[in-house]
């Protein structure tokens, strides 16, 4: 794991690049050109556009901190010696959390460009943020890449040449990367290649002592490949429980068992790895007195096999990580709605029918939710539950995405091939979110699929049978598309043999309880209340972002009370304003100005939370608690346009 993959780029992504990139004259890889598409068609950027940092403000940066303090705390040593062997050769040198956001940085003595380019503590990095960066980037492909001058996506970064390697927790879970950044380096790509080794190695360093914190109470295994000896970045650690099962690995250890992205090594047996059990190696070691060398029974390679056992005397605090939020029941989900506790009664009586479920609902009522639920209510629960966003994949794509592909299918393909998320979902449930935005020749082809309870990927010698739970989704009226032949009607026979219909929030008849109920729910909240105008606001208001827009809510303002009272200076601006409800679908506004033009309250909801951030699509989507797609959406509907995008 030194480089990322620099296969073909699938020729969908070649023609990409030559549409909008053509006057850059680089031939990106793959991991490269997969970000400018993501930039440019998930997280709408310019690349041509102006510099935007984004910084947090002082007193976010310390509680940032303070709340990655054991991280930092463990992380600084790395990032001290990488400092102290690139700094002076003019390298900053950042350490990230998991969003992208700058916990530590460590910059030359004349570092006035560095800190006009972003590179301080408290920046914002994500590729939704910035577009393709080592950074944000580095996060989303999960693997050490180097990002050299125009392979950035925004001109404003040109500039920099960064080397960047991601780093995992003893769970094989992303935590953060580790940054070195030179600037104006007008050699080649490959000039970064030497620096990019030692940020690995560095990263790897954090990450076994990250290992070595959370398990100095456990019995650990070190592992070393005999012709590796001298490499202690490639180390392999596992941490065991008393009975011998893995608990705990660094990322080594995942990589170095072809598990990188399959934590089920976690809870495997240390018998299923070497040829011994954990009484035994406490025999052969003499109590991990001394090495032993044993032959792995995955590939047979001759290893250095370390055992300690941690002193009595000497235990640590455990990490503290936050606790995984379990997927709420189909019950909890139903709350004390009359209608919708109907509907559950009903979906329990259908689940492991072989019925097709199709739920509708607006944008924002928790589709995703229920269908995660009912998978869990289901004899398929052990197996896998998988979701494909069919509004969120492009066309040219999304037939790969679906049904997969073999090894050699194509030129630029896998060397592994791929599998289609129908595939990938056999013996579990395929969840079909915003089915209505699915391409009219993939919706033949799914039916068919349907119909045949088999798959043929490209270049497969022989179909693939099938055993799924199809539940699709859509926030859209199938009804009128069919009528308008946007979608077969065949297939929504196939799809709807039950239609879960999930009211809006402002038609539940347990708003109030649901209020309380999510407020409880989250984090710092304890001893909270409601007054009775926040209270009134809160029940009043229509949501037309529903109970994705309500969660949002409820943080804002438990992020800004104080006294143990939530009152309405702590509410979102935009619930204050008189509301009524959204403008029907189809009725359409009288001409006039642009206020009388959009007309209806959501119209102008949406208008003034785009202009106060200032035409922010990312900032507005998150303030509005939906997706920057579903925004987008939006915007067409009622004819909003940006002012630079005005004729």
């Amino acid at each position: 794991m030194t480089l990322h993959d620099t296969q073909t780029i699938p020729s969908e992504l070649a023609a990409f690049v030559n549409d909008h990139f053509s006057g850059r004259g680089l031939r990106p890889d793959g991991v490269i050109a997969q970000s400018w598409y993501r930039s440019v068609v998930q997280h709408r950027l310019d690349p041509g556009a102006a510099s935007r940092k984004n910084i947090l403000g002082a007193e976010d940066i310390r509680r940032h901190q303070e709340q990655h303090q054991q991280y930092l705390s463990i992380a600084s040593q790395g990032v001290n010696g990488l400092a102290r062997r690139v700094v002076p050769a003019g390298f900053a040198v950042l350490l990230s959390d998991e969003h992208g956001i700058t916990l530590d940085s460590r910059l030359p003595s004349q570092h006035d460009a560095y800190t006009r380019s972003g590179l301080v503590v408290g920046a914002r990095w994500d590729e939704s943020e910035v577009g393709t960066n080592g950074i944000g980037t580095t996060l989303a492909a999960a693997q050490p890449l180097i990002i050299h001058r125009e392979e950035h996506f925004l001109a404003s970064n040109f500039r920099l040449s960064c080397s960047v390697a991601p780093i995992f927790d003893a769970q094989g879970l992303l935590r953060g990367c580790l940054n070195a950044t030179c600037m104006n380096n007008e050699g080649p790509r490959e000039s970064q290649y030497l620096t990019l080794q030692l940020v690995i190695m560095y990263a790897r360093l954090i990450e076994n002592a990250h290992f070595r914190q959370s398990y100095r109470d456990r019995l650990t295994l070190s592992l070393k490949p005999i012709d590796e000896i001298a490499d202690l970045a490639n180390e392999q650690l596992l941490a065991l429980d008393e009975s011998g099962r893995i608990i705990g690995a660094n990322r080594a250890a995942f990589v170095a068992l072809d598990l990188a992205d399959n934590p089920r090594l976690l809870g495997a047996r240390i018998d299923s790895l070497l040829p011994t059990t954990v009484d035994e190696l406490l025999q052969l070691t003499n109590g991990g007195a001394q090495g032993v060398r044993l032959r792995g029974l995955r590939d047979e390679a001759l290893l250095d096999v370390g055992l300690r056992i941690p002193s009595e005397q000497h235990r640590p605090l455990p990490v503290a990580r936050p606790a995984l939020q379990a997927h709420p029941e189909l019950q909890q989900l139903a709350g004390s709605d009359a209608r919708l506790q109907q509907n559950v009664r009903r979906v329990r009586k259908v689940i492991d029918k072989g019925i097709a479920i199709l739920i509708t609902g607006e944008t924002g009522t928790g589709k995703e939710a229920f269908a995660r639920a009912i998978h869990h209510a289901s004899s398929r629960r052990a197996g896998p539950f998988v979701a494909l966003n069919c509004a969120a994949i492009p066309e040219t794509l999304i037939e790969s995405e679906l049904f997969g592909y073999r090894a050699g299918s194509f030129t630029g393909a896998n060397r592994k091939g791929m599998k289609g998320k129908l595939e990938l979902a056999n013996g579990g449930t395929l969840f079909l979110d915003e089915i209505g935005d699915m391409p009219a020749h993939l919706q033949t082809r799914l039916l068919r699929v349907l119909a045949e309870r088999e798959i043929s990927p490209l270049g497969a010698e022989a179909p693939v049978m099938l055993d799924v739970q199809v539940i699709s989704a859509t926030h859209q009226d199938l009804h009128s598309m069919i009528g308008e032949k946007r979608f077969r009607e065949d297939l929504f026979y196939r799809l709807a043999g039950m239609n879960l219909a999930l009211p809006a929030l402002r038609e539940r008849s347990d708003r109030a309880e649901l209020i309380d109920t999510l407020l409880a729910a989250q984090t710092d909240a304890r001893g909270l209340r409601l007054d009775a105008d926040a209270r009134r606001c809160l029940f009043d208001y229509p949501w037309p972002g529903n109970i994705r827009q309500l969660l949002n809510s409820l943080r804002y303002a438990v992020a800004l009370a104080e006294g143990g009272v939530i009152d309405l200076d702590c509410l979102p601006c935009e619930l204050l304003t008189p509301q009524r409800l959204p403008l029907a679908t189809g009725v359409k506004p009288q001409a006039g100005n642009l206020e009388e033009q959009l007309g209806g309250e959501e119209s102008r909801h949406l208008l003034g939370t785009l202009r106060r951030h200032r035409w922010n699509i990312s900032a507005a989507a998150t303030d509005l608690g939906i997706s920057r797609s579903t925004l987008y959406r939006k915007m067409k509907k009622h004819g909003v346009v940006a002012p630079n995008d005005q004729p």
